[in-house]
């Protein structure tokens, strides 16, 4: 019995640390009636199976880890597929667009090469991205500086949001880690995160793409700028709860 107790203590205090980046002892020993030393004890219990890192006066959640971009781009391509043809089918000639580095963004990239659009202006953080828009004969393609991350094959960091931050498109299209039971747009950590919000927010229409795969799924780092969001392009509409969620929140959705 006293382990059952325990062990729900334990998820309320994960719960806690879900929907907000820290939560202290004092905080904890108010909402759960126990007392500070027994969080302390949980806290260092979930410290040591790395669910949570300790810090003066309470905790703090530890970033998701993201799977490697190579195996992330095997799931669900044929969802993918499809919203990268609904992002193309949105493009005019001229136009100026912001893509991200995600494995569904490269699926737009692919799908802009192979198309017949002219003189696309297109700013990415994505080395990939870059070179796939550039087989476009009249594509003016522009890599964003910053600091570079293997992981993604990418730029991110302080000096590409200050570059994001002076730039003005007609759309941008981002990809998504997470959309969770509540209908919120995460991603694996608050780096991503921030690049991904400065893009939409540096578009007249920003849209965020997010394949089926990534339905339910609970990541830590909230997406800022919904409101900014013109549609969250998606290969299949959502469960009915996830959905009616997004509408709560104001995001429309889009099905390739």
């Amino acid at each position: 019995m006293t382990r059952d107790i325990a062990a729900r203590r334990h998820r309320a205090i994960l719960d806690d640390l879900d929907r907000l980046e820290s939560v202290t002892v004092e905080e904890l020993a108010r909402s759960l009636e126990v007392s500070r030393e027994t969080i302390r004890r949980d806290l260092k219990v979930l410290s040591a199976d790395g669910r949570l890192s300790i810090v003066h006066g309470g905790a703090i959640r530890n970033e998701r880890s993201e799977a490697s971009f190579a195996s992330r781009r095997s799931v669900n391509r044929e969802g993918k597929e499809r919203i990268a043809s609904l992002a193309a089918s949105m493009l005019g000639d001229g136009m100026t667009i912001l893509l991200d580095s995600g494995t569904t963004t490269e699926a737009v990239a692919r799908a802009l090469a192979r198309s017949d659009r002219k003189r696309l202006v297109v700013h990415t953080t994505s080395l990939e991205n870059a070179r796939l828009v550039s087989r476009l004969p009249d594509a003016r393609v522009f890599l964003i500086g910053g600091e570079f991350d293997r992981n993604e094959d990418a730029t991110s960091g302080s000096e590409a949001l200050r570059a994001i931050a002076r730039l003005s498109a007609d759309l941008s299209f981002v990809s998504v880690g997470g959309v969770d039971v509540e209908g919120r747009l995460t991603d694996y950590n608050r780096a991503g995160a921030a690049i991904r919000g400065a893009l939409l927010h540096a578009a007249e229409q920003g849209f965020l793409m997010a394949d089926s795969s990534k339905f339910g799924l609970v990541l830590p780092s909230r997406i800022e700028g919904e409101e900014r969001c013109a549609a969250l392009l998606v290969d299949r509409l959502p469960p009915e709860t996830i959905g009616a969620k997004l509408a709560e929140n104001r995001v429309r959705v889009l099905a390739g």
